[in-house]
């Protein structure tokens, strides 16, 4: 199940998330979320909380993310979530890649407000001058 959250950011949309996801999570919660930030903002950021996380598979809607046409707004993702999920991070060290260009950070269960604060951090004018090169 993927409910949106509130992040106190207009650019940061968040989603807790509990289970296994569901073309209704994706096509009724995740995608229209996304759609409604990014319409409004040059960039984008994502949270996601993870709870009572029991195994992932690695294809499905999670692989679908990645060729969403806005993600090339997105600048920085933030993961939270127990011991589990960082047991399951090891066994698989490629869940983001093909997010090219996007800061994936993982914070572990309260540590929330951390991963809040980092996502609201502006871009740093160095960081930007880069970008826009």
């Amino acid at each position: 199940m993927l409910e949106q959250m509130k992040t106190g950011a207009g650019d940061v949309v968040g989603f807790r998330f509990d289970g296994e996801m569901t073309a209704k999570d994706y096509d009724g919660t995740l995608i229209p979320a996304l759609e409604a930030v990014e319409k409004g903002h040059p960039i984008l950021r994502i949270l996601f909380h993870i709870v009572n996380f029991h195994g992932w598979k690695p294809h499905g809607h999670w692989e679908t993310l990645k060729d969403w046409p806005g993600m090339e707004k997105v600048d920085r993702i933030a993961i939270v979530g127990g011991e589990k999920w960082e047991e399951w991070m090891n066994h698989l060290p490629g869940l983001f890649v093909g997010f090219f260009g996007i800061d994936v950070r993982y914070f572990t269960e309260g540590h929330l407000d951390a991963a809040l604060d980092w996502l609201r951090k502006p871009i740093a004018a160095k960081e930007a001058a880069v970008e826009v090169e």
